[in-house]
C-alpha cells in the first residue's frame, strides 16, 4: 500500500538529516527553522510551508523530488553508499592520529 506524500516526506527528511550529520536543532539553525517545527515535520505531524521545502532540500544537498518520491530499491543502495562514503571519510581523517598511536606504542615496547 503506497504511503501518504506526510510520511514520506517525514522519512526521506529524517534520512537525508542523519546523513548530513546534523542534528535537529542545526537544521532548523540552517534553514531558519526550531528544532520543533523539524521534529514535527519528522514525525509526519505537519508538512512545511511551501517556501520551506527549497531551503530544506538545499541545506541536505537533495532535489525537492527525493523528498516526495518513495524509495526503490536503487535509492536505498545509493543512501547506504552514501553513508558508507561519510563512514569512510571520518576514518580517513583518524588515521594520522592512531598511525601516531601506533608507532609511540612500538616505541615504548621497544624501551621496555
Amino acid at each position: 500500500m503506497s504511503k501518504n506524500i506526510r510520511e514520506i516526506f517525514a522519512k526521506k527528511l529524517r534520512k537525508a538529516r542523519e546523513l548530513k550529520g546534523l542534528s535537529q536543532r542545526e537544521l532548523g539553525l540552517l534553514t531558519g527553522l526550531s528544532d520543533k517545527s523539524i521534529s514535527a515535520y519528522e514525525q509526519g505531524r505537519v508538512m512545511p510551508p511551501l517556501d520551506i521545502l527549497p531551503k530544506l532540500a538545499k541545506q541536505l544537498d537533495q532535489p525537492l523530488s527525493y523528498f516526495l518520491n518513495e524509495d526503490t530499491p536503487v535509492d536505498n543502495l545509493i543512501i547506504q553508499l552514501e553513508k558508507l562514503e561519510s563512514t569512510l571519510r571520518e576514518v580517513k581523517k583518524l588515521l594520522p592520529s592512531i598511525k601516531k598511536m601506533i608507532r609511540r606504542r612500538k616505541r615504548s615496547s621497544k624501551r621496555q
